[in-house]
């Protein structure tokens, strides 16, 4: 079975922005000069069906690269990552949900090794993502999720 590398990526980009389109209607969307919380997400959500769309297209079209059968162990590791992330960030916290996400994706290279160099860009770029997302921009996600409440800290 042959699968084409634009077939993959553009499947994921319409799924992906179908999706986080369906979940921002929920949210008002105001006008272009008084834009609610849903303004953002529903034109980000759209423009990425949209390229995923165009990519099929493309991929239909024109010739492009098959993804080969050794190629698929490190896209699934990486779709892993963000699913794990996705299942933790309420209950860990952004910050260690980044760096569990940085440690798995990182686990499809081949070039990947754990060390305390890993370990230590991986814990700053946490702390980071967790400072400007949560801190600064005061995007609702907990820092410390329910799970580590739970348990004092």
């Amino acid at each position: 079975m042959n699968i084409r590398q634009d077939t993959i990526l553009g499947t994921f980009f319409v799924v992906i922005g179908v999706t986080a389109f369906l979940m921002a209607r929920q949210y008002s969307f105001g006008t272009t000069a008084r834009m609610g919380p849903g303004y953002f997400p529903v034109i980000i959500s759209a423009l990425l069906a949209l390229t995923g769309a165009a990519i099929l297209l493309r991929g239909r079209i024109g010739q492009t690269a098959i993804v080969e059968r050794g190629r698929l162990k490190p896209l699934a590791i990486v779709l892993a990552s963000i699913v794990i992330f996705g299942l933790l960030v309420e209950g860990l916290g952004l910050p260690v949900s980044v760096f569990v996400l940085i440690v798995i994706a990182a686990m499809g290279s081949v070039k990947f090794s754990w060390n305390w160099r890993t370990a230590a860009a991986a814990a700053v770029f946490s702390a980071i993502c967790g400072l400007l997302f949560v801190r600064l921009l005061g995007i609702p996600i907990p820092m410390f999720g329910t799970w580590l409440q739970a348990v004092g800290l």
